[in-house]
């Protein structure tokens, strides 16, 4: 009767640059046969003798299970640039010899998961391995609002960044950082509290598709593109509108919905009357309907953008790192604040119920009209790229609609904490000792003052009106601090304190409760970095205010 090899056991992960050395085990019936090859992406074969890579075949030949195990082990080398290491272990049938029943795995896209799948139908059974470049991670800050919209209090903020490099497959213990932001030149900070590691994001890009309507949504029902512009000459069941303002993509643009009198305000959804064409006859200011019409001479128009839930995304994007609850972010403020999220539309209705004691007791009951997921595959099949998903179709949706004509635009989005980071990154992550600290702003009088709020200083900076303590010597404290009650402002100056002091020319005089750097510090530990080199940033909007 045959012997059986029942198993082969070895780390199967991806392996750093710097190479590893790796046990393996033979498992199966005592005195089965089995011969063992290592071959790299360069055609070199593993040398079980030397423990090195060479040109000239080699092989482990022929051995032998005793007491059902072999134990052996390879050492992979350091490499300059990405390796892949194929392993073949062959039941040798010549000597009675037959792997386990084959048990095969398949990946999303159909293809064999040959790492996942047991045994063999032949004498041959083949894993893989992969050994990528080292990982850059860089730890840095960011403001959301600032950074996509141009707005708020951190405009302008400069991040002094940390990195931490570590090898891919790896995990690597505590490791301290640092991670520096400045307020812009008008602004100081304080801390609101300590940030956490809910405070920390990674963020996505992904492409917008084109909207797609869901079922009983109102796409018409967001908010105008522009209002209130004028018909220059009366249309007579005509296509083509002349107004008296000039096109531009701030008032109108093709596909938007047209009203503006009783016959353009009747047609809804899919008869909505809506701009065709614009800039006709080379005039900016004439634009088609999509239905020839009458309009009377100074009539008003309103122009709206079709708005949905749910979206088709581009074919060069995927959805395989979004995650429900991720941020959509753009540079329009419309869709400032939507989150991927299931889509359900309900309606509600009251039933009675007459108890046997002749009460009557009404029942509120809903009904699911529509259900959307908020990642939906569609049935695509995903890419797969050294066993793992590079790239997945699909549709997404989004807990508020999103204008319509974002078509083709390249959106961030935003996930917070290390479960979230994990997904996107295939990390895992931990943070200790986490801590924000201002860093404290001295300055100097530049003449005595007595008895009087006005103090002059050398310099102004990271100070907020009403916030921004005063101590030094002199300063009088017996009840507190006083703050600073005058504007904010840099350089050389006066300060109005909230109570009259009296101060010798050249006293050194300390800010605090504000500052112009905070000092994220902290460690961070790395579990079993598989991904490529990525960022990871704290959202100072959570912990920090820039005014």
């Amino acid at each position: 009767m045959a012997k059986v090899i029942n198993d082969f056991k070895i780390d199967l992960s991806s392996m750093a640059a710097a190479g590893a050395v790796r046990q393996f085990s033979v498992i199966g019936d005592s005195g089965a046969i089995f011969s063992l090859e290592v071959k790299n992406e360069d055609n070199k074969y593993y040398n079980f003798s030397t423990n090195t890579f060479t040109t000239t075949y080699n092989r482990l030949k022929n051995k032998k299970l005793v007491n059902g195990v072999y134990k052996g082990y390879i050492d992979f080398p350091a490499v300059g640039d990405p390796d892949q290491y194929d392993i073949y272990l062959f039941a040798e049938s010549m000597h009675g010899t037959n792997h386990a029943t084959y048990s095969e795995v398949r990946f999303g896209d159909g293809s064999i998961d040959i790492n996942s799948s047991t045994g063999s139908n032949s004498n041959l059974l083949k894993k893989v391995i992969y050994q990528y470049d080292d990982v850059v991670v860089t730890l840095s800050a960011i403001s959301p609002e600032s950074t996509f919209q141009s707005s708020g209090g951190f405009v302008s903020m400069s991040v002094s960044s940390d990195t931490a490099t570590v090898g891919r497959g790896n995990t690597v213990g505590k490791t301290a950082f640092s991670v520096a932001v400045t307020a812009a030149t008008d602004k100081s900070l304080q801390i609101s509290r300590q940030p956490t590691i809910d405070d920390l994001t990674a963020y996505t890009t992904m492409t917008m598709g084109s909207g797609v309507l869901i079922k009983g949504e109102d796409k018409w029902g967001g908010t105008a593109r522009s209002s209130g512009l004028t018909v220059n000459g009366a249309v007579d069941e005509s296509e083509n509108v002349t107004m008296d303002a000039d096109v531009s993509a701030t008032r109108w643009q093709v596909g938007d919905r047209v009203t503006g009198n009783t016959v353009l305000d009747a047609k809804t959804g899919d008869d909505a009357v809506t701009v065709a064409a614009i800039n006709v006859g080379s005039n900016a200011k004439v634009f088609a309907l999509s239905e020839a019409l009458s309009i009377n001479d100074n009539e008003t128009l309103t122009f709206t953008p079709a708005y949905y839930h749910r979206w088709s995304i581009h074919s060069g994007s995927s959805i395989h790192t979004l995650l429900p609850g991720m941020r959509l972010w753009t540079t329009d403020s419309l869709i400032l604040e939507n989150r991927i999220s299931d889509y359900e539309d309900t309606t509600t209705y009251t039933t009675q119920i007459h108890n046997d004691d002749g009460s009557i007791e009404e029942v509120e009951n809903t009904v699911v009209n529509v259900s959307i997921p908020a990642l939906d595959p569609l049935g695509y099949k995903p890419t797969i790229t050294n066993g793992v998903i590079s790239k997945q179709l699909g549709n997404v949706t989004f807990d508020n609609q999103v204008k319509g004509d974002f078509d083709g635009v390249s959106a961030k989005l935003l996930a917070y904490g290390s479960d979230s980071i994990k997904a996107i990154h295939n990390t895992e992550i931990k943070l200790t000792d986490l801590k924000v600290e201002l860093t404290g702003v001295t300055t100097t009088t530049t003449a005595a003052v007595n008895n009087s709020t006005t103090i002059p200083v050398a310099e102004r900076k990271g100070t907020v009106v009403n916030v921004s303590t005063i101590s030094g010597i002199g300063i009088d404290s017996s009840v507190a601090n006083p703050t600073v009650a005058s504007a904010t402002d840099e350089g050389a100056g006066n300060w109005t304190a909230s109570a009259a002091q009296t101060l010798e020319s050249g006293v050194t005089l300390t800010v605090g409760g504000t500052g112009k750097v905070a000092t994220i510090t902290g460690n961070i530990e790395f579990v079993n970095v598989d991904d490529t080199s990525f960022s990871l940033y704290f959202d100072v909007e959570k912990f920090l205010t820039a005014s």
